[in-house]
């Protein structure tokens, strides 16, 4: 969503409380393009993902952990000789869905120039009181939608997050030789990557809800007619429980619930909205969703996974294929 060039980096870092993930695009001498993504565990109670408080608890152990997980900066070298030592290499960086806020607005009119968007934005933000807005930086995405009456309205997607909590990333990034040139956050990524694998916007033809788990936090798409109608990030609770099998049993519940309230909270707003199919996302396999969501809605159910990036003709060459990495292979796309 923030971005500084019209180049696109070859490297993402996936930041998470209890992940990283590294991912790289190599494009062969054929102009075919092949992925390799890597993952290391978070240092221990070093990430506190929070949209309001400063995340990184323990910046030296992360910056180490960083370190071994992206390798050493790179020199640029010509004819034999390095001519730039340690450069800062270019990387998008993706955000835990949990660090920002998120919100659609719907306007009858947007201006052409950035500074007057960001201003109705933010006018329309403030008397409204969606988002906090002291200290925060603001990022969006504008998703043109025909109005009653054939008239044009515009649906506003928009991010905010604290600059100091966006400035804290940032600075570890740049200790240990990455210069965020691009930031997103992992969901909104990994939407995209579906999108596009999918069929683009015609594959919105239909009212769907889209749902992405990472981080420990739900973060629900609402499709109605082939716009964005509703966003919402939720914490999934998952204290007090013994084990693995526990665990899995009560996430699987508790993102069954949160898509249920989403869906009851869209519809206040879209009474005429008919959800007709769901797209599931996760970090981790959850292996009882599909069945779970189709019993509890009676939907067809699509799962992103990892044949979304081989339709788009991208090659694995070595690392992981966790579900944890995805997000990191879709930064590089």
């Amino acid at each position: 969503m923030w971005g500084l060039t019209t180049s696109r980096p070859r490297h993402c870092l996936k930041i998470g409380a209890q992940t990283l993930a590294w991912g790289e695009a190599i494009r062969t001498w054929h102009g075919r393009y092949r992925y390799r993504c890597v993952l290391s565990p978070a240092p221990a109670g070093a990430i506190k993902l929070s949209p309001m408080d400063l995340n990184l608890t323990d910046l030296p152990a992360v910056e180490s952990r960083l370190r071994s997980l992206t390798g050493p900066s790179r020199d640029i070298r010509f004819a034999g000789h390095a001519w730039l030592s340690d450069v800062p290499r270019p990387i998008v960086l993706l955000l835990p869905d949990l660090s920002v806020r998120a919100m659609v607005l719907q306007l009858e009119q947007l201006p052409a120039q950035a500074e007057e968007q960001e201003a109705l934005i933010r006018w329309r933000l403030g008397q409204e009181q969606l988002l906090p807005l002291a200290g925060a930086k603001i990022a969006w995405q504008e998703f043109p939608s025909p109005g009653a009456r054939n008239e044009r309205s515009h649906v506003v997607l928009v991010v905010a997050i604290q600059e100091a909590i966006l400035k804290q990333y940032e600075s570890l990034c740049e200790s240990v030789g990455l210069l965020p040139q691009e930031v997103d956050v992992t969901s909104f990524r990994l939407f995209n990557l579906w999108l596009t694998s999918a069929g683009g916007r015609k594959r919105l033809g239909c009212d769907l809800l889209w749902a992405s788990v990472s981080d420990g936090g739900l973060t629900c798409f609402v499709i109605q007619e082939g716009r964005l109608a509703f966003v919402r990030t939720k914490l999934l609770s998952i204290e007090g429980l013994q084990s693995k099998a526990d665990l899995d049993e009560d996430v699987t519940d508790n993102i069954v619930e949160e898509c249920a309230a989403s869906l009851r909270a869209c519809r206040e707003h879209h009474p005429g909205l008919n959800v007709t199919e769901i797209v599931f996302a996760g970090d981790s396999p959850f292996p009882a969703i599909e069945r779970e969501l189709n019993r509890e809605f009676g939907l067809p159910i699509e799962r992103l996974d990892w044949e979304a990036v081989e339709r788009m003709g991208w090659t694995h060459d070595g690392g992981s294929t966790s579900w944890a990495t995805l997000s990191a292979a879709a930064g590089v796309m």
